[in-house]
């Protein structure tokens, strides 16, 4: 039997349930369901939120990258930057464009880009570095930022699990030349479905993708289709909700690092790696990753299933070798910590809402596991 849910969202939106009916009824008794006003006010709190003055609401995160990518003038046969310890569609959004995704390897405490490896794989037509601010920790952007001026190269943050995340004070999606965000139901600002979010300081970048994300239609003329466009746009309904939800996502994400602290107080004295704010971060954990060492990661996760306690695995498969990559698997750098790291993580369940309870639950099996 199992004795705690992996995630429940219902734990979040159930005290949301009045304000959501209230907005759903004004978005329904407005007929304005797309690009409508609950859209244009989500974009402008939500830029403001993260501290750009641009934001523009698509369908899907994978959007989101695809369209701050082309934007950006990314194109056929460009080279992206990006890790491989991540999820697919960090990678998809650049092939997608026809562009090439070149793997770097990452930091061994934060899971994120590794500048060093970064340099090392940049080449004559590398256009882009794609940072990924995984797990809800943002990536050393002041180093990152640093290459890419000294090289030239376009930065578009994957800032998709990372909702709220600062690096020294600036929040995630404000460095680049572009952020990506998702609203995936399960991300820190998730919604009732697939929507997504550009963010960015640059106005023109800004029109291109509100062009993309409908199909191609000029901003001043609609009648006039002067790009090649997509439908690809953040629902009213989606927009009202995620309007309510973003004015407590700051406190889900206070409650998110308690039951960290509470996790890493539980699981001090076990053989885990357990996850690491590096300096200069403010990490929001999107999910709790930990490192099982000594090749006991799938034995761990058997004997929390045994005890009615389901986890995941992000990511067992690198991208790079996943099947779908292998024309654009390069060898110019090593990637030696993720392939080390993927074979080690276990995502235990971590949610607001949980309680200390769950907390201790779940630590007591990990400690039965290692005998402590």
């Amino acid at each position: 039997m199992q004795k705690l849910p992996y995630f429940d969202i219902k734990r979040q939106h159930d005290p949301l349930l009045g304000g959501t009916l209230a907005a759903f009824e004004k978005v329904f008794t407005s007929g304005a369901y797309i690009l409508g006003p609950a859209l244009k006010d989500f974009e402008c709190k939500f830029a403001g939120y993260i501290g750009v003055p641009f934001a523009a609401g698509v369908a899907s995160g994978t959007d989101a990258l695809i369209f701050a990518l082309k934007a950006a003038g990314i194109k056929r046969g460009d080279e992206v930057i990006m890790p491989s310890f991540t999820f697919t569609a960090t990678a998809l959004a650049a092939i997608h464009l026809g562009a090439v995704p070149v793997f770097a390897d990452v930091d061994e405490k934060s899971f994120t880009l590794d500048p060093r490896s970064v340099s090392k794989a940049c080449s004559k037509k590398t256009k882009a570095i794609l940072p990924v601010h995984l797990f809800g920790q943002c990536a050393d952007m002041d180093a990152l930022m640093e290459i890419a001026k000294a090289k030239k190269l376009k930065v578009i943050e994957d800032a998709c699990q990372a909702h709220g995340a600062t690096w020294n004070g600036k929040k995630a999606g404000a460095f680049g030349d572009a952020g990506a965000f998702s609203f995936y139901p399960t991300k820190n600002l998730g919604g009732i479905g697939d929507g997504g979010i550009v963010t960015t300081s640059n106005e023109g970048l800004f029109q291109k993708v509100l062009q993309y994300r409908n199909l191609g239609k000029g901003l001043q003329n609609p009648l006039m289709h002067d790009e090649i466009g997509w439908t690809s746009r953040l629902d009213s309904i989606q927009a009202a909700f995620l309007s309510i939800k973003l004015d407590r996502l700051d406190a889900f994400n206070d409650e998110r690092r308690k039951l960290a602290v509470l996790f890493e107080e539980k699981l001090d004295k076990t053989p885990l790696v357990l996850p690491a704010q590096i300096n200069g971060a403010l990490h929001v954990y999107h999910i709790y990753v930990v490192r099982v060492p000594d090749g006991k990661r799938d034995a761990l996760k058997s004997h929390l299933a045994q005890d009615g306690i389901p986890s995941m695995i992000h990511y067992e498969i690198p991208v790079h070798r996943q099947p779908v990559m292998r024309q654009y698997a390069t060898k110019r750098v090593r990637l030696t910590v993720t392939e080390r790291i993927c074979r080690e993580v276990l995502t235990l369940p971590f949610f607001p809402g949980m309680t200390g309870q769950e907390v201790a639950t779940v630590a007591e099996s990990v400690k039965n596991f290692f005998g402590k």
